[in-house]
């Protein structure tokens, strides 16, 4: 009877593909032609003992990686080394995902990952994800004025920043997570990237602002690993004076907002339009607030901020702002709703894979897996 070993070639790929090596390259690295290697691969052929030890020593790991049968054993051995990517933080006290949602994070990276393979798709970011900057409230301002700077917007106004951060090559998935996560988001060490994981639930506002929020925790992580030290305040009490300590969670807010709403860019607005600090209405609010992609709350604190509304007018414009919010679950007005494509890069790759006479077959069995977790596709 025929043994299937077709599980040893899924590993050996999925191993190639972590770090980012063509099959030439690692058909190079153990001593072999590409040919033979890619029929170990698809589990044509089985590799005998001496391509098992130079493959398991080329790829650094034992040979029981290369031999595990199944993905939950080919996880405890490998997944959480170095050069897997691994939380950026999911939450204000910086717990880690619950157990379910890490199995279906890790799911869909490596689905995420094998499909880029598959297609021939870049998997580094083309911004950078380490730069420094102060850790102060000024600090974060000028951090995401580089961020914006380094993605070739400078001070405009961006519609869709789900296309923004997929052009980017950040990987950005949009999925139903429970009631209490809102975002997180993984650190791809390896390719310099980033997962960023949304919560399907939450309007287009929300989504955008935990997208910017999210981006803003990675660059703080990855800044913070480089310099070797803490860069913020931990959580706490207010000081006797009643001030908050500036921790990463806060910070990370702060990028947010200033990343969305820049400076220049709603000064500008506002002054092309001739908006005076005492014209706003709360339609007026809302029809230029839809701009940035905000919520109506987080623009009226930022016109606030910048001094470009008449203090008068904040509180009942909170109010009624509030009261809307009340009776939808703080929802957004429908008059400033956003209509954004999720997973747009995702299902892209998917659909391109199925069209690869190689990939064809594994692209099948990655859209079950994308099925599966119920990625959100439009």
């Amino acid at each position: 009877m025929k043994i299937d070993l077709g599980f040893i070639g899924k590993n050996i790929r999925k191993l190639r593909r972590q770090r980012s090596w063509t099959m030439a390259e690692l058909a190079a690295k153990v001593g072999m032609s590409e040919v033979p290697l890619g029929r170990i691969e698809r589990g044509v052929n089985a590799p005998s003992a001496s391509v098992i030890y130079r493959l398991s020593k080329e790829l650094g790991v034992s040979a029981d990686m290369l031999f595990a049968e199944d993905n939950q054993n080919a996880g405890s051995l490998q997944y959480g080394k170095e050069s897997d990517p691994f939380p950026a933080t999911t939450s204000e006290k910086n717990e880690e995902p619950p157990s379910r949602i890490k199995m279906m994070s890790r799911h869909i990276i490596e689905a995420f990952c094998a499909l880029e393979d598959i297609c021939g798709a870049q998997k580094r970011a083309s911004i950078p994800l380490v730069i420094p900057f102060d850790p102060t409230t000024r600090g974060m301002e000028m951090l995401s004025e580089k961020v914006r700077r380094f993605a070739g917007i400078e001070h405009g106004i961006v519609f869709d920043y789900f296309e923004l951060f997929e052009t980017l090559g950040f990987r950005v998935i949009v999925v139903p997570l429970p009631k209490d996560v809102h975002s997180f988001s993984y650190y791809d060490t390896l390719n310099q990237n980033a997962f960023f994981f949304l919560a399907a639930r939450q309007n287009p506002e929300r989504q955008l602002f935990c997208l910017a929020c999210e981006l803003g925790k990675v660059l703080i992580l990855t800044y913070s690993i480089q310099q070797g030290v803490e860069l913020f305040e931990p959580d706490g009490d207010p000081d006797p004076s009643g001030k908050k300590p500036f921790t990463a969670h806060r910070a990370a807010r702060r990028f947010a907002a200033t990343f969305l709403m820049p400076a220049k860019a709603v000064g500008d607005t506002v002054e092309q339009l001739g908006i005076q600090k005492k014209q706003w209405s709360y339609e007026l609010l809302l029809r230029i607030k839809h701009r940035f992609g905000v919520s109506a709350e987080a623009f009226l604190y930022r016109l606030d901020e910048l001094d470009l509304i008449d203090p008068s007018l904040i509180q009942p414009l909170k109010d009624t702002i509030h009261k809307h919010y009340g009776k939808t679950g703080f929802g957004e007005p429908d008059l400033s709703r956003r209509l954004l494509t999720p997973n747009g890069r995702l299902w892209d790759l998917v659909l391109t894979g199925k069209e690869s006479e190689e990939g064809r077959e594994e692209a099948l069995k990655i859209e079950e897996v994308l099925k599966k977790w119920k990625v959100v596709r439009k």
